[in-house]
């Protein structure tokens, strides 16, 4: 029964965007995904229309979770499709919304999710976690989090997704389709001021390298320049303008000094003034910092590596200009900066990315630190990858923290070293993939893939028998992408053994698809024997090995694999011919 405070409320269309049914369907597993589906968003939208304290959401979140109960009994795993309107389950719409205010799909898809997958053994309180995380969705400022980070924090045991993200890939992206997809995104691709080639992926049509910023702002100087002398300030006037800058009366004037300070530093031949000089433009940067003005603060950086790198300097005027960037990333700003991040969530992440990147190592240990204290876990992801960047020579300064008590610091740790993918890190990703917490595991896995290398093989191979799904199944892709053929004779293995059939619908996708990546006729005795080798389990699992065969033959894509193919086309045996006309759609 509704309580007085929401009696006077319209009640809401809890069933509005289900599909309704033509006919009779006689498909049980797609009936059940149907209503269960059904049921996930009536329960969103009576979460979202009665009060916390109200009986009647406990009703519907215990119903719902009778209906994931009673669907992963039957079937191992559920795995939605997330249109922009539109959820859907192999293949067939189970709902449909194109109002964008209340299409749950909409709400889903906007922020980045594009599959949700459920696995056999779903507690109640994951049931909970996604309905709160979806329900916050309503309020959460697009700077702060999104319905994506909150699901990789939040990490369920039984639930993943797959997601577009505006850093990278995200982790939880359990089995990718392909290779590209399981790299893409995972690159941020502002431009620093010592980026090397990327070591995961190609430089995107968007990445400029330095010397053509540096190139361009020359050529942009402004023709004051060629008359300096009209800007020549004495040591009293430099001295009032720092005196105007400590006492901070007026920022915004500080900043329209610049050009006269940046003017100054390029003819001063007096150590003494050129310190004093240096000192007025450092107490600038404190202060567009302290207002979160991160773009200016970057800006101010790139005009210090512009006069490094365009202008005929002496040794001493080079030491100090680098002295000034060291400074910029001391710990006491970098706390400052910190502190700037977590309380606000008004500036673009972006501009605050673009200042960091343009930092010296001295930053990282400060950096890192920072990824230990906030709570903004969007925040710790920026900051992940700006350090992936600056850090690329420097991983003995990352190792330090591979012992710290916090787990997740130690994963952003693993995750940063396998961005950077430098075999110089293998024993610690190594060391990693013991670690007790399994989602540290889980990030050393992807970290050991990205780096490559004959050394990884064999631990993704041990990885290939790890107790945890997510683990063994991109520990098969990983093997695909870095071992090729060396790879392909344990996962064969795998494939081939007797207990292959009771595992899970996903973690035999994972597999076939590897083999298939590694495209090798050598493969195929093996592949057609599984697509043709009566079951002992039952129909329903041979299907499953029949149909991760037959994509593996599609994806290998010889014409030895497709004469396989097309002979399991004219088979007599329907679930043959089955598995082979869907291999064959793609």
């Amino acid at each position: 029964m509704v309580n007085e405070t929401t009696a006077e409320k319209k009640a809401p269309d809890l069933s509005e965007g289900m599909l309704t049914v033509e006919g009779i369907e006689t498909d049980e597993e797609l009936l059940l995904a149907r209503d269960l589906t059904s049921g996930l968003v009536k329960t969103i939208k009576a979460f979202r229309f009665f009060p916390p304290d109200n009986p009647t959401l406990t009703g519907f979140r215990d119903q719902l979770h009778k209906k994931f109960r009673f669907f992963l009994n039957k079937y191992p795993s559920l795995m939605i499709q997330i249109g922009e309107y539109d959820l859907s389950y192999r293949g067939k719409s189970l709902y449909e919304n194109r109002d964008v205010k209340g299409s749950l799909a909409y709400h889903l898809y906007k922020d980045g999710l594009r599959e949700l997958r459920f696995t056999k053994g779903l507690e109640e309180w994951e049931v909970q976690g996604l309905i709160d995380i979806i329900r916050r969705g309503d309020n959460l400022n697009a700077w702060e989090d999104d319905i994506v980070t909150l699901m990789w924090e939040r990490d369920f045991t039984h639930i993943s997704y797959v997601a577009t993200d505006e850093f990278l890939e995200e982790a939880s992206v359990v089995i990718p389709d392909n290779v590209d997809q399981f790299r893409r995104n995972l690159v941020f691709k502002p431009v620093a001021h010592h980026v090397e080639a990327d070591m995961l992926e190609e430089e995107s049509e968007d990445a400029t390298s330095l010397d053509e910023i540096l190139a361009r702002a020359a050529k942009e100087t402004p023709s004051f320049v060629s008359n300096r002398s009209v800007y020549f300030l004495t040591p009293d006037e430099v001295e009032g303008l720092r005196s105007e800058v400590d006492t901070e009366i007026d920022p915004a004037f500080a900043l329209n000094i610049l050009d006269v300070l940046f003017e100054i530093l390029t003819m001063e031949n007096d150590p003494e003034s050129y310190q004093d000089t240096l000192q007025v433009i450092l107490k600038i940067l404190d202060a567009v910092l302290a207002r979160g003005e991160f773009r200016k603060a970057a800006d101010l950086l790139e005009r210090v590596y512009i006069i490094l790198k365009t202008y005929e300097l002496k040794d001493w005027q080079i030491e100090s200009l680098y002295q000034l960037v060291i400074e910029a990333g001391e710990e006491r700003r970098m706390e400052r900066i910190g502190k700037i991040l977590e309380e606000e969530t008004r500036f673009p992440l972006e501009d605050a990315h673009r200042y960091l990147l343009l930092l010296q190592k001295n930053a990282i240990p400060s950096m890192i630190q920072l990824l230990g204290k906030l709570k903004n876990s969007k925040t710790r992801r920026m900051i992940s990858d700006a350090l992936a960047e600056i850090g690329k020579n420097a991983i003995d300064l990352f190792t330090p923290f591979m012992d710290d008590r916090p787990w997740f610091l130690v994963r952003n740790i693993v995750y940063i070293l396998g961005r950077i993918g430098r075999e110089q890190a293998f024993p610690y990703l190594q060391k990693a993939f013991h670690h007790e917490e399994v989602r540290v595991r889980r990030e050393a896995v992807q970290a050991l893939g990205l780096i490559g290398g004959p050394k990884t093989i064999g631990v993704l191979v041990n990885a290939l028998t790890d107790r945890d799904i997510r683990i063994r199944s991109m520990a098969a892709i990983n093997l695909a992408k870095i071992g090729k053929t060396v790879s392909l004779i344990p996962l064969l293995e795998v494939v081939q053994s007797k207990e292959f059939q009771k595992k899970d619908p996903i973690e035999i996708k994972a597999f076939f698809d590897a083999i298939g990546m590694i495209g090798s006729n050598e493969a195929l005795p093996a592949l057609r024997q599984l697509l043709e080798r009566k079951g002992w389990f039952g129909r329903g699992r041979v299907d499953k090995i029949r149909i991760g065969a037959a994509r593996a033959l599609a994806m290998i894509g010889t014409s030895e694999a497709k004469a396989i193919l097309e002979s399991g086309r004219q088979s007599k045996d329907e679930a043959i011919r089955e598995a082979c006309i869907r291999a064959a759609r793609g």
